[in-house]
């Protein structure tokens, strides 16, 4: 049976960074290439979600192009930026272009912590103020598919419910990853990340239990997708099958075609696909994937999880059903 198309991806639009993350090298990488239009109308209509990433997305001049570019290529497709939310002024001209091609497109801001903790993490003075204005500025846009992305360290965990806070108070959606190591993404960073298991497990109880109790199926996802995350980053343990390689890919700005971010194995070349079908579908790449499984790299990001969910909705309905009922 030849392999699904897959329905989930990442796009790094640039290695172009204006931040000095701490957990992230890629803002060292000078003269990278960028994916162009051209590549990304190869991408297959298959796709359902697709997050514009890099570095820094708004750094591309022709962000509204891009955008253009993916909702033609990929009509179906919910589409998100994500932004470490530093260029104001640039991101609400972009905006004005992008949310009149795509009106229900997400911005994802990252925060990750109030204050001078965001600071110290992005390596920006006065950061946190403003990400918080490029925040306003989206609100008074009037978008509602607006969220705040934190990115667990061991520095900021115990920034992580307030984070999380902060979105309840501002009406707007939350988001989290952990920090991990990857050979080619990052600029090569290796993590090492084991924040205080006490603290960050608190942190999960409040925000898994927050969200369980609204009344909101996207947020009981959230919180089913946040006891995974807390599961992997304690026990490196997924609690369900990811299909890196065949649900999802990353592409990254030359147009090598990865698994994940942390899967170095390289499927192809965007540049060198005719057809997107014939290449994922292919003998080569399948016997790329094989390699890949024997990896046994585990995984839980949003964009893997988000097609494990798909894949086991009865495991997930089971979990929410009984934490809702009797509390996480």
């Amino acid at each position: 049976m030849a392999t699904k198309l897959p329905i989930d991806c990442v796009l790094a639009l640039t290695y172009n960074c204006n931040a000095r993350c701490t957990m992230c090298d890629i803002w060292k990488i000078k003269n990278s290439p960028e994916l162009t239009l051209e590549d990304i109308a190869k991408l297959p209509d298959s796709l359902r979600d697709v997050n514009l990433s890099g570095g820094e997305p708004f750094l591309r001049k022709d962000l509204p192009e891009i955008v253009a570019a993916v909702r033609q290529a990929c009509p179906k497709a919910r589409m998100v930026i994500s932004t470490n939310g530093f260029l104001t002024p640039v991101i609400d001209k972009a905006m004005e272009k992008i949310l009149k091609i795509a009106p229900d497109i997400g911005v994802a801001v990252s925060i990750d912590g109030i204050g001078e903790m965001h600071n110290t993490v992005r390596g920006i003075p006065g950061g946190f103020d403003r990400c918080m204005e490029t925040v306003r500025v989206l609100k008074q846009k009037g978008m509602t598919n607006l969220r705040l992305g934190f990115t667990i360290t061991p520095e900021n965990v115990e920034h992580f419910a307030k984070v999380y806070d902060l979105t309840r108070e501002l009406g707007i959606e939350f988001t989290h990853s952990f920090a991990q190591s990857s050979e080619f993404y990052f600029g090569g960073k290796q993590n090492v990340n084991n924040p205080d298991p006490v603290v960050l497990k608190k942190a999960y109880k409040h925000i898994i239990n927050s969200e369980l109790k609204s009344w909101n199926l996207k947020r009981w996802l959230r919180a089913y997708f946040a006891s995974g995350m807390c599961r992997f980053i304690t026990e490196k343990n997924p609690v369900l099958d990811n299909a890196p390689g065949r649900d999802f890919f990353f592409l990254d700005p030359t147009g090598d075609i990865y698994p994940s971010v942390v899967h170095n194995m390289i499927l192809g070349n965007i540049r060198k696909v005719t057809n997107f079908a014939e290449f994922w579908q292919s003998e080569e790449v399948e016997k790329r994937r094989v390699k890949v499984d024997a990896m046994k790299t585990p995984v839980w990001m949003i964009c893997t999880a988000r097609t494990a969910l798909y894949r086991h909705p009865f495991s997930v309905v089971g979990w929410i059903v009984k934490n809702k009922l009797f509390g996480y």
